[in-house]
C-alpha cells in the first residue's frame, strides 16, 4: 500500500471520527422549543407573598406557645422594645420589611389596616385603600394595580390579611378595647401590601 492509498485512508477515517463526533453530541428524538418566558410582576408578587406569610406562620406558630408574660409584646411602640424583647408577629414583619429595604431591592412588604393598631399600618395611597376595601368584600382574591409613586412606577399586588392564629386575633381585641366590632378567626384583620419597582 503506498502512501497515497493511506492518505486517503487516513482522511476517510478522520471524516468518518469527526461524523460520528458530531452525531454523538446531537440530542436524540426532537429538539426542544426554545420557550420565550417572561416573569410577570404579579408571579414575583405571589412568589413573593408566598415567602412572607410562610415565615410569618411559622413565627406566629412559636409566638403562640410562650406564656402570656410581659416578655410578649402587647404594644407596637418601639420605644419599649427593650423592656419586652419578644415582637409579636405584626411588629416582626414590619421590623423585616425595614431589614430588607435597607439592603437596597427593588420590592417593599408592609401591612394595611382601616384600625391599625401600630398607625403607621393605616393605607396611604388610593391603591392601597382600593385594594383593603376589596379585601374585606373578597377575602379569597388580591387587588393589583400599577401606582406612580415618587416619580417611579410601580406594581402593586394587595392581598387580603386574614386571622389564623387565636393569639392574635387575643393580641389585636386586648389592644383594640374600645373597638365597637371584636375580631375572631377568620376574619380580615387588613392586607398585605407588596410593591414591586417597574423601573430600575
Amino acid at each position: 500500500m503506498n502512501a497515497k492509498n493511506l492518505r486517503s485512508i487516513a482522511s476517510v477515517a478522520l471524516v468518518g471520527v469527526a461524523a460520528w463526533i458530531g452525531y454523538s453530541q446531537k440530542p436524540v428524538g426532537p429538539s426542544k422549543p426554545k420557550l420565550d418566558v417572561a416573569i410577570k410582576p404579579q408571579h414575583v408578587a405571589d412568589a413573593l407573598r408566598a415567602v412572607i406569610t410562610s415565615q410569618r406562620e411559622v413565627y406566629t406558630r412559636l409566638y403562640s406557645r410562650l406564656p402570656a408574660t410581659p416578655e410578649r409584646t402587647r404594644s407596637t411602640d418601639s420605644s419599649t422594645r427593650a423592656s419586652k424583647p419578644i415582637s409579636s408577629p405584626c411588629e416582626v414583619l414590619r421590623l423585616c420589611s425595614e431589614a430588607v429595604a435597607s439592603k437596597g431591592v427593588e420590592f417593599s412588604f408592609v401591612l394595611r389596616s382601616r384600625r391599625p393598631i401600630d398607625k403607621r399600618n393605616l393605607p396611604e395611597t388610593d391603591v392601597e385603600k382600593k385594594g383593603l376595601e376589596l379585601a374585606v368584600e373578597r377575602p379569597d382574591s388580591s387587588h393589583s394595580a400599577e401606582e406612580l409613586l415618587g416619580g417611579r412606577w410601580y406594581y402593586t399586588a394587595v392581598y387580603p390579611d386574614i386571622g389564623t392564629d387565636q393569639t392574635c386575633v387575643d393580641c389585636h381585641n386586648q389592644l383594640q378595647p374600645n373597638s365597637k366590632t371584636k375580631l375572631k378567626l377568620g376574619d380580615v384583620f387588613g392586607s398585605l401590601v407588596i410593591r414591586i419597582a417597574l423601573e430600575l
